[in-house]
Order: structure tokens, then C-alpha cells, then sequence
């Protein structure tokens, strides 16, 4: 009698545990809105360049790598920044953008306007 009761517990309790498994199976129980999603993979992306901005930095104040790379390194950063960036504005409206907290995040900002203000295009030049 009490082995049939401890077959019955297991079989419930094991039934209670691996229904949703088996009756829920490829479905998602939460879906995250489009634009939620967007905005949440360009602010990573943003944190990642942020992040590689200053360690390209520290590297380059520590010795790990030369000026010339340094220069090489972070222009292509800043390539990617900067269509990280345009590629924001096109997707996330301007009332709904939430700031990168991110430390040394200033610095960053700054660096970013004066890459900016130095590789505007000339007037009259074409855009690729």
C-alpha cells in the first residue's frame, strides 16, 4: 500500500513538473516589443564601443600598443560608433532614447563630438 502511494506521488509530481515542458513546448512566454528589442541591442552595442574606446585608450597610456595603432584602432571604433549612433536616431525616437550609464561615460561623449566635428563632410562633398 504504501509503495502504490509512493508511485502515485511520483508519477504526480512528475507530471505537475514536466507538463509545461512537454505542453508549452517552442513557445515563448514572454515576447519582447520590436522596439524595446532594438533599443536594447543598440544601447549594448553603445556600451561595447564605449568600453573598447577607453580600453583602447588605457592600452595605449599603459605601452600594450603603439600611437599608430592606437590612432588606426580608434578610428575604426569611431567608424562604428558613429553608424551605431545614426542608426539610433533612424530607430529610437528622440523622446524615448535613454542615456548609456557607463563610467568614463563624459569622456567618451566628448571624444565622440570632437571625432565628429572633425570628419564632417565638406560642403558640397558627396556622401557615400
Amino acid at each position: 500500500m504504501i509503495i502504490a502511494a509512493q508511485i502515485l506521488l511520483t508519477l504526480g509530481v512528475l507530471t505537475f513538473v514536466l507538463a509545461p515542458l512537454v505542453l508549452y513546448r517552442g513557445e515563448r512566454s514572454w515576447t519582447e516589443p520590436r522596439l524595446e528589442e532594438r533599443r536594447r541591442t543598440l544601447t549594448e552595442r553603445k556600451a561595447r564601443l564605449y568600453g573598447a574606446l577607453l580600453d583602447l585608450d588605457f592600452d595605449r597610456d599603459s605601452g600594450k600598443i603603439s600611437t599608430e595603432d592606437h590612432g588606426r584602432l580608434r578610428e575604426e571604433v569611431m567608424a562604428e560608433v558613429l553608424q551605431v549612433l545614426a542608426e539610433e536616431e533612424k530607430v529610437v525616437p528622440q523622446g524615448q532614447r535613454r542615456p548609456v550609464v557607463l563610467e568614463g561615460g563624459d569622456r567618451v561623449e566628448r571624444m565622440i563630438e570632437e571625432y565628429k566635428k572633425g570628419h564632417r563632410p565638406k560642403a558640397g562633398a558627396a556622401r557615400p
